[in-house]
This record gives structure tokens, sequence and C-alpha cells, in this order.
């Protein structure tokens, strides 16, 4: 993430003062992600994607008449998943003993371990983008962007086990960190509400990866900007 913004202040310092037009924004919208999913013989992945609230900060600046570059770091909410299987373990037993599960046609125990799987899952992301502006009226334009986005993906997942044998199976959590590169688009309309403030709604498309996953990552927002 570092390189991105050192290339966008780079670009801001390159560019004579009177050229330069900053703004910075402040957005919410809402995350929706999918990713892919593999389901066989009635046991299936945990989804991983989801939707989610999200808050984003933006920096930019104008350098021709109609374009420019921008860097956004958006942070969402979690996204939560619960996944629940149930697993037969065959086990013998001595006659006379105890039933506490069904018995097969060869005297084994088939008790049922059901598993619980929770994840918790946040997609952090930069962006350093480029933009184009075309004119949508006098006080309005549409503008599109591109660049790279940089991710930050944390996945908390929770392994828990009902109906076990004594001390078969033992809870257990584990953390992931990922980090992974990949391309980012997007359009917005930027409309002039005062001199200096602006109304920006827009989305944003951008892949994503980690974990073995592929997937996307649709971004729908709606912010004030200040033009400075």
């Amino acid at each position: 993430m570092v390189p991105a913004a050192v290339l966008v202040v780079l670009l801001f310092m390159s560019v004579p003062a009177r050229a330069q037009a900053p703004y910075t924004t402040a957005a919410v919208g809402v995350d929706v992600a999918r990713f892919d999913r593999v389901e066989a013989a009635g046991v299936s992945d945990v989804e991983a994607g989801g939707e989610a609230i999200a808050f984003a900060l933006r920096l930019g600046t104008a350098i021709g008449n109609q374009w420019g570059v921008e860097l956004a770091l958006t942070r969402p909410s979690e996204v939560t998943h619960e996944s629940r299987q149930g697993y037969p373990i065959p086990l013998t037993i001595s006659v006379g003993a105890r039933q506490t599960a069904p018995i097969d046609a060869t005297g084994l125990v088939i008790p049922v371990v059901e598993s619980r799987i929770r994840m918790q899952r946040r997609n952090t992301t930069l962006d350093a983008m480029a933009w184009v502006a075309q004119r949508a009226g006098a006080r309005a334009d549409l503008v599109y962007l591109a660049g790279i986005a940089f991710s930050r993906i944390t996945e908390d997942v929770d392994f828990a086990f009902t109906g076990r044998p004594v001390a078969l199976i033992l809870p257990t959590s584990t953390r992931t960190t990922m980090y992974a590169v990949g391309p980012v688009v997007g359009a917005e309309g930027r409309i002039r509400l005062t001199d200096h403030v602006i109304l920006v709604p827009g989305i944003r498309l951008q892949a994503l990866g980690g974990n073995g996953r592929h997937g996307w990552l649709l971004r729908a927002a709606a912010g004030l900007g200040w033009r400075f």
C-alpha cells in the first residue's frame, strides 16, 4: 500500500500549484462481495462473500483540465457467516454398554458429530487511481476511474463441535491475514452544491483474492467532498 501512496504524493508534487485543484471526500456505502464456492454431496464451503457497510476517505487532485489522480482508503464492517454440518463417526461398543447413538447392522455405534464454523471477514482496501471527467451539466461532471487496489483481507474462523465423544475434538480458532493486488474501475458523479462542497455518488468494482479464493467486490457509495 505504501508505494501507491508515494506515487500519488509524487504526482501532486510534480504539478505546479496553480494547476492543482485538490479535494477530499468522506463517503459511506455498501460492499457486495462474491467468491468462488464448492458444493458436493451436501457439504459446502463457508460462504466468504456477503454485504457490509463501508466507510471511505478519499484524497485527490485535478492535474489537467479534465483528469487527475485519487487515493482512497475504504474500511468496511465485518461480514459474518455460520455453517453447520453433521458427520457420522463409527465407534465399536461392547455388548450391554449404554446405547447413546444409533447402531447399524454391524454392531457399530454411529454418533453424529455436528460441526459449527463461524467466519468473520473484512476487506480493507487502498485504491490508487487516475480519473477522467466529462462535463454533464453546468454544475455536474461524470467521472471515470481506473487503477490498482491494494487489499488487506482478514478472516477469523471459529470451529466448534457438538454431539462428540468427550475430548474427541476440541474447539479451535484461527486468524488469517492476506494481502492482494488487483485492478479497480469505477464511475461517479460530482455535483457541485457550492463553490467548495460537492456531492459524489458512484460505484466501483475490483478483483479480490486470497486463501485460494477468487472473487469480486462491488462498492456503491455516496459522499460529500470539499474542494480547496
